[in-house]
C-alpha cells in the first residue's frame, strides 16, 4: 500500500516549529547567570540594609537594585551572564565601594563584601578623620536641642543649613527647633526647604501646617492638611493636638474642621467624635453634635467624657 509522498515544505515547516519551540528557551535559559554575596563589616558582622546597584557599560540604560537582608545576604539572577557587571554597594555611615565580576553562563557566582564604618576605616588608617563645619555644628544643634537649650540650638543650626545647604537632615532639626520656640516664620523658611531636599518627609507637614495657620494662610494650611491626613491616615494625633488647641482657645471655626478631617480618615477616632460633638454644640449645629456624639459613646461606652456626651445628648432632646 502506498501512502503518498509528504510534500517537503511541510516537513520542513514542521522541523522549523520543533526548532522554535524546543530549542530557543533553552538557548535563553543557558544565557543567565546567578550572582548572590554577603555583606559583613571589618568585625564579620553581617551588615543589614546595604543598597547595591548592578550596572553595565554594554546597556546604557540597566539597572538592578538589590538591598541586603538581615543576614546581610544579597543575590539576583542576571539574564544575559556574557556580559560584565558593575557592582556598588553602599550605606549611610559606611564607605562606599565598586567591583566589576563577570558571572559563567549558566552557573553561579559568589561576591562576598566588606564594608567599613567611618569608625573602622579610621582605626585601619584607611581615611583620616575629619568633621567638616556641617557635622560639627549640627551635633552640638542636636546637643543642645536634647538639653532644651533653643537658642542655642537655633544659632547652631543656622551654623550648619550655612555649611551644608545641601544637607536636608540640617533643615528638618532646624524646622524642628523653630517649632518648639513657635517661630512660625522660621518653620516655614526650613520646612519648605526641607522639602525641597526631602519632599516625601511626612512629618514636616505636620509643622507646616500648623505654622501657615499660625500665620493666617488659610490656603497653604489647607494644602499641608491635606497632604499631613494623606500621608498619615492612621496617626492623626498631630491634628487631633491642633484641634484640642484650637478648642481649648474658644476657636471652634478652626477646631472643627481638623476634627472632621480626623474622623473621615479615621471613623474609630472616638475622642476627636467627642470634641467635634462639642464644637458643633457651640457652633449650633445641634444635628450634626448628636451624630458625633452617639457616635463617641457607640465607640468607647466606658470613655471619660460619656458621661459628658450623654448629658449633652439629653439637653437638646
Amino acid at each position: 500500500m502506498s501512502y503518498g509522498k509528504v510534500p517537503t515544505t511541510r516537513v520542513m515547516a514542521g522541523l522549523v516549529a520543533l526548532v522554535l519551540l524546543g530549542t530557543a528557551p533553552s538557548l535563553l535559559g543557558i544565557q543567565q547567570g546567578r550572582i548572590m554575596g554577603t555583606v559583613t563589616d571589618a568585625k564579620g558582622t553581617p551588615v543589614e540594609g546595604v543598597k547595591i546597584l548592578i550596572t553595565t557599560s554594554a546597556i546604557t540604560n540597566f539597572k538592578v537594585n538589590l538591598t541586603t537582608g538581615k543576614d546581610g545576604k544579597w543575590g539576583t539572577i542576571l539574564n544575559d551572564a556574557t556580559l560584565k557587571y558593575r557592582y556598588k554597594f553602599e550605606k549611610e555611615g559606611f564607605l562606599s565601594t565598586e567591583q566589576e565580576k563577570k558571572v559563567p553562563i549558566g552557573g553561579s557566582e559568589v561576591l562576598d563584601i566588606q564594608l567599613l564604618s567611618q569608625q573602622q576605616a579610621i582605626e585601619k588608617g584607611i581615611v583620616k578623620q575629619v568633621v567638616d563645619p556641617f557635622t560639627m555644628a549640627y551635633n552640638e544643634a542636636v546637643e543642645k536641642f536634647q538639653a532644651d537649650d533653643l537658642d542655642g540650638a537655633m544659632v547652631k543650626i543656622d551654623e550648619a543649613t550655612k555649611a551644608g545647604p545641601d544637607k536636608a537632615n540640617g533643615f528638618d532639626l532646624a524646622t524642628k527647633i523653630a517649632h518648639k520656640k513657635q517661630n512660625w516664620d522660621k518653620v516655614i523658611e526650613y520646612g519648605e526647604r526641607a522639602l525641597v531636599l526631602e519632599p516625601d518627609n511626612a512629618p514636616l507637614f505636620g509643622y507646616l501646617t500648623e505654622a501657615y495657620r499660625a500665620k493666617g494662610n488659610k490656603e497653604k494650611t489647607k494644602e499641608y492638611e491635606k497632604k499631613f491626613v494623606a500621608a498619615n491616615p492612621d496617626q492623626p494625633d498631630v491634628l487631633y493636638n491642633q484641634g484640642v488647641e484650637r478648642y481649648n482657645k474658644g476657636d471652634f471655626k478652626a477646631a472643627a474642621p481638623l476634627l472632621k478631617k480626623i474622623v473621615d480618615a479615621k471613623p474609630d477616632y472616638a475622642n476627636a467624635h467627642f470634641l467635634l460633638g462639642m464644637c458643633y454644640v457651640n457652633l449650633n449645629n445641634i444635628p450634626a453634635m448628636k451624630l458625633h456624639l452617639n457616635e463617641y459613646i457607640k465607640l468607647d461606652p466606658k470613655g471619660k467624657d460619656v458621661v459628658t456626651a450623654k448629658e449633652m445628648l439629653d439637653a437638646f432632646k
